[in-house]
């Protein structure tokens, strides 16, 4: 029998909802789908910020727009989360059961975390086994999420009509949806640029190994245009988008390029910054591509500079590399949207509830 999953992404600027079919629960894990349904609706600013739901109705109201248009199978819905207070980051803890090791995480990073546990929700993902001399350790990612972020959010999907059957960190889901043919086998750099936040994740044969989120997007250069030409926020993205990194030709239009290229190329160092990191601390595991996606990776020119900065190859993201496009959807509903989507697409490939 087909399983349903729903993932909805909630965005600083849209809620994203995609609903993909299953022939198993091991499609999940290793295999494909099918995109039966996909919506986004767009919220109005400041309804979310940093990653936290603010005006829970305003979400509510997007979501249930979004469910009208999907038509979904099912209510249970995994969302995502991810902010800069989110903590990810790699350890290795004793090897033991995974229930009995989630049960214990309380215990054994109360120590490494910069929020108190009792305010946190914990998880672990294991990437790999280290055998000791005398006993085995697991190497995973640790993820402590703010409760109070969390329950911002599942409040707007409750009120929205939709049951939270899982809570996913959104670089998990932006790997899970692209990892397929050789992506699968190199070391990848996935960077999902958004309006206000920019998350990163290196991966090695498919294991995330670091994540790391930007307190930066594409809002940045939009406002940085809309104080340089003194004009609103919906004009200066419309300027940000049609003018990119390139010079104008228009001499009035100059100093919203100069703003545009100040802001983009502070987000590019800071994306270069973290591939610095990551090679200095992974000798022998040097990145070999960089795969971008998010709203504001389409800014004319971004990817060329990023090329450069890195010296690595910049290619396009493919959120539908995992799906076939159902014959319900139609490849007209999505048309636009590959490099887009990824979250809401790979939450659907979480963990089974």
């Amino acid at each position: 029998m087909a399983i349903h999953r729903l993932g909805l992404d909630l965005g600083s600027t849209h809620v994203q909802l995609a609903e993909v079919e299953f022939a198993n629960k091991n499609d999940m894990a290793t295999g494909t789908g099918i995109l039966t349904g996909f919506a986004q609706v767009t919220i109005p600013r400041g309804s979310l910020e940093g990653g936290e739901v603010v005006d829970v109705g305003a979400v509510a109201t997007a979501i249930r727009n979004a469910v009208s248009i999907v038509s979904p199978k099912t209510k249970d819905v995994i969302i995502g989360v991810g902010a800069e207070s989110v903590v990810v980051r790699e350890i290795e803890l004793p090897e033991m059961p995974m229930a009995q090791l989630r049960s214990s995480l309380p215990f054994q990073v109360q120590d490494v975390l910069p929020m108190s546990i009792d305010e946190s929700v914990l998880d672990f993902y294991p990437t790999g086994t280290l055998e000791g001399a005398s006993a085995s350790t697991l190497r995973g990612i640790l993820v402590a999420a703010p409760k109070a972020l969390v329950s911002q959010n599942l409040l707007a999907v409750d009120a929205a009509g939709l049951k939270t059957v899982g809570v996913d960190i959104n670089a998990f889901a932006l790997i899970r949806a692209q990892l397929a043919g050789d992506l699968s086998s190199r070391v990848v750099a996935f960077v999902d640029i958004g309006a206000q936040m920019t998350n990163i994740v290196i991966c090695q044969a498919g294991q995330p190994r670091l994540v790391r989120t930007l307190s930066s997007g594409g809002h940045k250069a939009t406002d940085a245009v809309a104080t340089a030409l003194r004009i609103d926020a919906q004009q200066a993205e419309q300027i940000k988008f049609n003018i990119g990194m390139e010079p104008p030709s228009d001499r009035e239009l100059v100093p919203a390029h100069d703003a545009i290229a100040a802001s983009a190329r502070s987000l590019v160092d800071a994306v270069r910054n973290t591939f610095v990191y990551y090679s200095s601390n992974n000798h022998g595991e040097a990145i070999e591509r960089v795969v971008i996606t998010g709203g504001g990776a389409h800014l004319r020119g971004l990817g060329q500079h990023l090329a450069t900065a890195s010296r690595l190859p910049v290619t396009f993201g493919n959120s539908f590399a995992r799906v076939t496009i159902g014959s319900k959807l139609g490849a007209d509903a999505v048309r636009g949207f590959e490099a887009n989507v990824p979250v809401a697409v790979g939450l659907t490939f979480g963990e089974a509830a």
